[in-house]
């Protein structure tokens, strides 16, 4: 079994804290890493986040970060046709420092591949709910849909403002910076509840929005016959009236199928189908906006979920706009060997939508509850079911008995990387 590539993320902090060479030595030397990839836009989120302390930094026990900052020179020409200008980070010991310059330098130097990420929130909350929130999503009630805590900041892809902002941000990484490939995960559309019936869930989710309701018109749908279906649902669901009520007891007794629901019901169909041709939109003009800088790059999508559809996410289509798919599988970090089953199945769902060519990049997370055991059987798994590389999330929070079984377990699953990684042709 060969891989081409066995990569981690990297944070800002990290380099400030640890130092970029001890990172890297601790990468090649205690793993066997080929590769790297900086978090450039990060989201909020306290670190590490399945820990109270972190194991190997020297400098802090925790971290808690900036909503939605970059963590590099950012160049005010890229952002010409672009409403939205990034955030620079307001951190004393991180503000007015290149990070991904230093980094890609240091990681170039190593003779790896460089990559360079925009994480879960191009956007942060303040200007999401106040001057930009008509680039937010919206649900059938006008609110924004919460996501943990990310409310206000989960940009509509059907808004031009938004997509214009990403591939700004995509245009300027690329351009400007010595980089392999480009990673995204942007949070798509909100899922709404997915603890409720397959489908009925889904309608308290975003979005139906004004930039919505001009793309569905444009495209010829019944917009005001979508919105009155998923209303129906969303009421009883919530239960805005005593008719809702009465309807939601006698759904909740039934056990209709999926499908037949919706048979029932084509508007909602409609609308789930609708959603996903918006996000494989914002993939098509987010790869024209990078390859229409370089050609070489390697844009990377690292798929979050495992019930992609409710989020409106179709792999059979973004396939043709990506060169290369991350898993976010993290089941390790629960700490249960017989979770791992779930890996597989999410595994060949993809595979069957991507196809056999596309390099899939296995995920495994060395954190929070997993142990050297379940480490080295995830890795199994994944090579016995045929993915291109592995990447692990996050180098931050892993102990270091973790970092050791990642390579323990590429050993035992008979796994021999390609050799020295590819350095970009600039």
């Amino acid at each position: 079994m060969f891989w081409n590539e066995l990569v981690t993320g990297i944070y800002p902090w990290d380099i400030h804290d640890e130092g970029l060479d001890t990172i890297l030595d601790n990468l090649q030397q205690v793993v066997g890493c080929n590769s790297a990839y900086l978090i450039g836009l990060m989201h909020h989120e306290k670190r590490p986040c399945n820990h109270n302390y972190y194991p190997h930094n020297p400098a802090r026990k925790r971290y808690l970060a900036e909503d939605s900052r970059a963590y590099w020179k950012i160049h005010d020409g890229e952002y010409r046709s672009s409403r939205i200008k990034p955030l620079p980070s307001d951190r004393e010991f991180l503000k007015g420092k290149d990070w991904l310059e230093v980094f890609a330098k240091g990681v170039r130097a190593r003779g790896m591949r460089v990559g360079v990420e925009i994480s879960h929130t191009p956007l942060d909350a303040v200007r999401g709910e106040h001057e930009l929130a008509d680039c937010i999503q919206h649900d059938i009630y006008g609110r924004p849909p919460e996501h943990g805590v990310y409310t206000n900041q989960q940009l509509c892809w059907n808004s031009p403002d938004a997509r214009e902002y990403v591939c700004s941000l995509a245009r300027d990484l690329v351009r400007n910076y010595d980089v392999d490939f480009l990673q995204t995960c942007s949070f798509l559309f909100n899922p709404g509840r997915r603890d409720l019936h397959p489908f009925w869930g889904v309608v308290l989710g975003g979005c139906f929005c004004d930039n919505c309701k001009r793309q569905a018109l444009s495209e010829g749908l019944d917009w005001d016959g979508i919105v009155r279906k998923a209303r129906y649902f969303a009421d009883q669901l919530t239960h805005r009236s005593l008719e809702a009520n009465e309807d939601n007891r006698l759904l909740q007794k039934s056990d209709s199928t999926s499908v037949m629901y919706l048979l029932e019901n084509p508007e909602i169909y409609q609308w789930l189908a609708f959603r996903t041709r918006s996000v494989t939109r914002y993939f098509k003009e987010l790869s024209e906006a990078m390859h229409g800088v370089r050609k070489d790059i390697e844009f990377r999508f690292n798929t979050c979920w495992p019930d992609a559809e409710n989020y409106g996410q179709d792999l059979s289509t973004i396939r043709d706009h990506v060169q290369s798919i991350r898993m976010m599988d993290y089941i390790e970090q629960r700490g249960d060997i017989n979770l791992l089953p779930t890996k597989e199945k999410w595994l060949a769902n993809v595979r069957r939508q991507v196809g056999e060519e596309m390099t899939i990049i296995g995920g495994i997370a060395p954190r929070g509850k997993a142990t050297p055991e379940i480490i080295r059987k995830a890795i199994f798994l994944l090579a016995d079911n045929g993915v291109d590389g592995l990447s692990f999330g996050f180098y931050d929070c892993a102990p270091m008995e973790n970092l050791k079984a990642i390579r323990q377990g590429m050993e035992e699953a008979g796994v021999t990387m390609r050799g020295p990684a590819k350095a970009a042709s600039r």
